[in-house]
């Protein structure tokens, strides 16, 4: 039996963690001994995890002392603030300061596998001892703001960088073939169990129900990437045009408060809803009229690949994924990466219902064997 780990910071939500639940509801624990190290307790996918895997959540950092500590916290923050050019990414300044203090782990492993960027793949690159390592990378990285000097070396130790898509591989290594550095890397897309996303949709949800109203969904983390501020100015503008909408906006995160002033500020309180987190996000995708992704980048896009398994006619942005996801004009709408575009394709879908129809359609007609396809490289690359 062949003994793996699994690294990634938490199973809060999000595409790799949700990912990685799936891929670990569809191994065979006949054959893989499976440990799962995370540095977040009580994280919101933890409860999906199958009883075999062997969840360790391990405080990386606990044998600091309290004076340590504080002194590293204070280095940290001075790096961030010096770093105002953005020339690293906060994880690499993180694990600058912090990685030599992390604790190691004892146990040899056959495989270990770093399932995100940042903190899981600098802990497996530097503390794991397995024979085989393997890094998953589910960001655009030269978008998402790494370093490739400061990252390098620590990539050099996998076996394989695995990435969750082409564009997602191109970004990588054009940024290592600036620096003439080369690594193996093979394309894995996300997982998705189809199956899956249908039965959790199946929960009924009541969107608004006011007469005339298109309610509209959005899922993904508070962060910058996701381009939320795109949506509340394309709501602006739909609402100054006296469209009669609302916007649900399901996820938490760093920019919560910036938003909710932001939204306040424009006076659209009414029709622009900050839901927070929700274990299952599926029934409100299902009952939106329109769904509508405005992210700045993707690794892959994983929440529009849901929304096009529960049939729904999508708006998204030209983060350049999505042209692997969507078919233009055919099973969804992609727009140019700004407010204007972004309300004129929703005001297509409102006004055009013919187009609607022949979207839906196209959607229901297509087969969706992302699972099968990443289960079956994943078995390849482990075996």
């Amino acid at each position: 039996m062949k003994k793996i780990v699994f690294v990634i910071e938490s199973l809060q939500c999000g595409g790799a963690e949700k990912s990685l639940v799936t891929l670990l509801q569809n191994f065979d624990y006949q054959i893989y001994d499976v440990d799962l190290i995370i540095n977040i307790e009580n994280s919101a996918f933890q409860k999906f995890l199958p009883k075999e895997v062997n969840l360790k959540i391990i405080n990386i950092f606990s044998e600091l002392n309290i004076l340590l500590l504080l002194y590293l916290r204070m280095s940290f923050k001075i790096k961030k603030k010096i770093n105002k050019n953005k020339k690293h990414h906060n994880a690499q300044l993180y694990w600058d300061t912090f990685g030599k203090y992390a604790k190691k782990i004892d146990n040899n492993y056959d495989i270990a596998i770093a399932y995100n960027q940042g903190l899981a793949t600098y802990f497996v690159a530097e503390k794991i001892k397995a024979n085989k390592k393997f890094a998953w990378l589910n960001i655009d990285y030269y978008q998402a703001g790494y370093n490739i000097n400061f990252d390098i070396n620590k990539y050099r130790v996998f076996n394989k960088v695995v990435t969750v898509s082409k564009e997602c591989n191109s970004s990588f290594e054009s940024e290592l073939n600036k620096y003439n550095f080369s690594i193996e890397t093979t394309v894995i897309k996300d997982i998705t169990d189809v199956d899956i996303v249908n039965k959790l949709a199946s929960e009924h949800i009541v969107l608004s129900t006011q007469e005339n109203i298109t309610n509209i969904c959005s899922v993904g983390r508070l962060a910058e990437q996701k381009g939320w501020h795109l949506a509340i100015s394309a709501m602006e503008i739909l609402v100054k045009r006296g469209r009669n909408i609302k916007w649900y906006i399901i996820g938490e995160g760093p920019k919560r408060q910036e938003l909710e002033i932001l939204i306040e500020e424009k006076k659209l309180k009414e029709n622009l809803i900050l839901l927070g987190y929700k274990e299952n996000p599926y029934p409100y995708i299902k009952s939106c009229d329109i769904y509508v992704q405005t992210s700045l980048f993707e690794g892959l896009g994983l929440t529009v690949i849901e929304a096009s398994i529960l049939k729904r006619p999508i708006v998204t942005t030209n983060f350049p994924t999505a042209y692997t996801i969507i078919e233009n004009n055919i099973t969804g709408l992609i727009c140019d990466m700004n407010p204007n575009a972004i309300a004129d394709s929703i005001e297509t879908y409102i006004d055009n219902e013919k187009l609607k129809g022949f979207v839906i359609k196209n959607l229901s007609l297509r087969e969706n064997t992302d699972k099968e396809d990443s289960l079956e490289k994943i078995s390849l690359l482990l075996n």
